[in-house]
Formats: C-alpha cells, sequence, structure tokens
C-alpha cells in the first residue's frame, strides 16, 4: 500500500528539524563545515531527502536567518502593537529585543554575530532573490523601531533622518553588547549578579532614550 502523502504540517516539521540541525552545526562547528550530508547523517535520513527541501545549504542558511528575524519581528510585533502610547511601545520593544537575544543564542548568533554569507555575498548568484528577501525582513526591525522613535523624538530639520539613524544606531549597540557579552558568559565571570544588572542595563537605556526627548524638547541641538 503507497504511503500517504505528508501533510502540511508534517512537510513543516520536517523543514524545521533541518533547520535547527543545521543551525546547531553553524553554531557548533561553523558555516563552513556544514554539509548537506551531515546534516542529513545528525537526523538519520538521507541527503536526497533534504534535497526534496532546500536546494543546498546556502538555502538553508538564508533560511534559518529568515526563520530567526522572522521571530524576532513576532516578538516585537506581539509585545508592542497592543500598546496605544508611542513612549510604551518602545519601551516594550527594547524589553522584547533584550529577551529574544537572551532566550534564542543561537539563532542571535547566526543573524548578527556569526561570519556566515548574507546579501551582499549573494550577489549575482541563484541565491540573491532568497538572499534579498531576508535582508527585507531584517530591514522591517529596523523599521519597527525607527518609525515610533522618529515620532516619539519629533524631531525636525534636514539632519532628521541622520540623526534618527545615529540615535538608533546607539541603541542598538548598547542592547547588542549587552546580549553577547551575556550570551558569551563574559559578565558571569566578573559579575555576581548577572539578571539584576542585565534588567539595570535595560532600564538604563530607557532613561537614555527620556533624556534624548527632553534634550529635544528644550531645543537643544541634534547632534
Amino acid at each position: 500500500m503507497p504511503k500517504a502523502p505528508m501533510t502540511k504540517q508534517e512537510i513543516e516539521k520536517t523543514r524545521g528539524r533541518i533547520l535547527d540541525t543545521a543551525l546547531e552545526i553553524i553554531i557548533k562547528e561553523g558555516f563552513n563545515n556544514l554539509s548537506v550530508r551531515k546534516i542529513a547523517s545528525r537526523l538519520g535520513i538521507t541527503a536526497t531527502t533534504i534535497y526534496n527541501y532546500y536546494t543546498n545549504k546556502d538555502e538553508i542558511n538564508l533560511m534559518i536567518r529568515i526563520r530567526g528575524f522572522e521571530k524576532l519581528y513576532d516578538l516585537l510585533t506581539k509585545r508592542s502593537a497592543p500598546l496605544k502610547k508611542i513612549e510604551d511601545r518602545i519601551k516594550a520593544m527594547i524589553h522584547a529585543y533584550i529577551e529574544f537575544g537572551l532566550n534564542n543564542p543561537s539563532y542571535y548568533d547566526i543573524m548578527f554575530n556569526l561570519h556566515t554569507p548574507k546579501y551582499l555575498d549573494y550577489v549575482g548568484t541563484e541565491m540573491e532573490p532568497l538572499a534579498y528577501s531576508e535582508k527585507q525582513i531584517s530591514i522591517r526591525i529596523f523599521t519597527l523601531f525607527f518609525e515610533p522613535i522618529s515620532t516619539y523624538m519629533n524631531v525636525t530639520g534636514k539632519n532628521k533622518d541622520q540623526f534618527l539613524t545615529y540615535q538608533l544606531g546607539k541603541f542598538w549597540s548598547d542592547m547588542h553588547g549587552l546580549i553577547t557579552l551575556h550570551n558569551s558568559r563574559l559578565y558571569h565571570e566578573v559579575l555576581d549578579d548577572v539578571e539584576t544588572f542585565i534588567e539595570k542595563r535595560t532600564a538604563n537605556l530607557i532613561e537614555d532614550m527620556l533624556r534624548m526627548k527632553e534634550r529635544l524638547d528644550r531645543g537643544k541641538g541634534l547632534f
């Protein structure tokens, strides 16, 4: 009797298992040591089976990145969308971004830390369209922060976008450093209470944002 076709849920589950296994290999051994054959061996299936779902390891890399950015985007919108005040939405997103990084260290590493191929590496290849899609999804994260901060700060003048991009870059650098030093366990080597430190630094980031708005409201210069 022929085997029944896989349901959509079963197909997605298998695709997810492939991506999870590939992510584990990349984190532990590096992208250069990732191969379809190695993924198949870990899953106890044939390489041919994996090719039924993904073209090659580059597509797998991009799909992992897309999956990560979608997870982050969904968390940011879930936490911020129900809130009416722009200030509360920004605060919620700062907390959500840091939460994502701390709770999903493998995804965070491949999205922001590891030396794995990204859009510019795929320009001119058959992977360029998918890589471009991945880049656009990642840009949505930036836009989620940029638009409410732009409204909240009420900045005017020809240097508005430059100023806001700079300030958002500062916030991002601070959040990224906080997450990366935590996930690398460097904080744990020198701090007695890491979680309290994370909470205080997150509060500091929000306070910095509030002070920036107060400075702008007083008519201070952009830079």
